[in-house]
């Protein structure tokens, strides 16, 4: 069982986590910044390993 689409949601996790955490670091609250790109990443992965099969 061949896992292609694995690596562009570990790609979505990454760049979404780091957004995050520069956008929080702008605002003032880098913690809240990286939890908040956490879950959007999260998501988005979820998202591609579903739609990519």
């Amino acid at each position: 069982m061949e896992r292609s689409n694995w690596g562009i949601g570990g790609l979505v996790f990454v760049g979404c986590m780091f957004l995050g955490g520069g956008v929080g670091s702008m605002l003032g609250n880098a913690q809240t910044g990286w939890l908040i790109g956490m879950g959007v990443g999260f998501l988005g992965m979820a998202v591609t390993r579903l739609t990519r099969k």
